[in-house]
């Protein structure tokens, strides 16, 4: 299980995710701060259910024959980083927090191929 798959209500997360509220109430009450921890949370589940999705189809693209190797300089991002940077877009999507274009929140350079 991922870390967007983690049940944030459980008590591991409890003291975490208090201690975020505690810095969203700087600028928010903590109960804004509390629903938009947690649609983001969701958000993330999505991400990582059409992250999981994509990847199926490429391996199925590639058992039937049809998918190109990939050339070495676009390798999948399987350590999750790029993935991780799209989530921090998804909770604040400002400039200040990678939503400009060339930081966290784009998509990277992928191998396309006809099939798309």
């Amino acid at each position: 299980m991922g870390m967007s798959n983690a049940d944030r209500g459980a008590p591991l997360w409890k003291e975490k995710r208090d201690t975020w509220v505690s810095v969203c109430d700087d600028c928010h009450s903590p109960r804004f701060a509390r629903e938009n921890l947690q649609a983001m949370d969701e958000a993330c589940k999505d991400a990582g259910l059409k992250y999981t999705e994509t990847f199926k189809v490429a391996e199925n693209l590639q058992l039937d024959g049809m998918g190109e190797p990939m050339p070495k300089d676009l390798h999948p991002d399987w350590a999750g980083e790029h993935v991780w940077s799209l989530k921090i877009g998804a909770y604040h999507d400002g400039p200040g927090y990678g939503g400009a274009q060339g930081q966290s929140g784009e998509f990277r350079m992928s191998n396309c191929s006809d099939i798309e």
